[in-house]
């Protein structure tokens, strides 16, 4: 039943961004955050066998994939996401049974947030191809290590989103994170399609659970997502120094 209602969904979301009304407007359906997390992890499963795939072929031809534990060199490039994932996140840290994780991320934030600044209000809002790459060249320089990365693991490893699950490199991890690295990638057609195919759902998902918003980095919207109840004027629970409207609450 429950893969039933979350194809259910799925099916509402694309009725309704094919059939506009006369004003060129789409009426989205309301998505409630579990069924977004069921989205996402259906999502995930299917890229997850792409990824398995891509592998097996890379081994048949005697390349090398050179990602394990403790290799996180691209855990400091800027990582924005759509709104379902960011709640598939912040729904597997509210389980007790994550608790320590969420503790460690949560102390982790504020270092992460100082070293990007501005940059993390103007994530996901550049009009431009240019704009879009000046600010994450400027990002990546930050070098930010990803508030969800301890000991050079990742601690939200079964929820991470699907860009961070098809990164990879091969033969070496030498110049990953790095500015004008060579970085060697496998090419892997099913891979790169699935991921590609599923940005329309992540997109309608997008507008559906947070309209007008831009999408963010991962990090700052858990953020959000996690914060208690706080009013629009009080100060941010990031440690900025400013209000909530103006910070986390953008």
């Amino acid at each position: 039943m429950a893969t039933e209602r979350l194809l259910e969904v799925a099916a509402s979301l694309a009725e309704a961004t094919a059939h506009p009304d006369e004003h060129g407007r789409v009426r989205l359906p309301v998505v409630q955050p579990r069924d977004a997390v069921g989205l996402i992890a259906m999502t995930h499963a299917e890229l997850d066998a792409a990824i398995e795939r891509r592998e097996a072929a890379a081994a048949s031809e005697n390349l090398p994939i050179a990602c394990s534990r403790g290799c996180s060199s691209c855990c400091v490039s800027p990582l924005i996401v759509t709104e379902g994932e960011a709640i598939a996140v912040a729904e597997w840290l509210r389980d007790p049974a994550n608790a320590a994780v969420r503790s460690r991320y949560e102390a982790a934030y504020p270092a992460w947030r100082q070293a990007l600044g501005p940059l993390v209000e103007t994530a996901g809002t550049a009009t431009t191809e240019a704009a879009q790459r000046a600010w994450a060249v400027e990002a990546k320089q930050r070098r930010a290590m990803c508030a969800f990365n301890h000991e050079g693991a990742c601690t939200i490893y079964p929820v991470r989103p699907g860009l961070c699950r098809k990164a990879h490199a091969l033969f070496t991890n030498a110049y990953c994170g790095a500015d004008g690295g060579d970085v060697k990638y496998y090419n892997h057609a099913e891979t790169e399609d699935t991921y590609e195919r599923q940005e329309s759902l992540r997109g309608v998902l997008h507008h559906a659970l947070r309209p007008g918003k831009p999408i963010e980095m991962l990090c700052a919207a858990v953020h959000r997502l996690l914060a208690p109840t706080i009013g629009r004027n009080d100060p941010c629970t990031c440690g900025s120094g400013k209000k909530y409207k103006k910070c986390c609450g953008v």
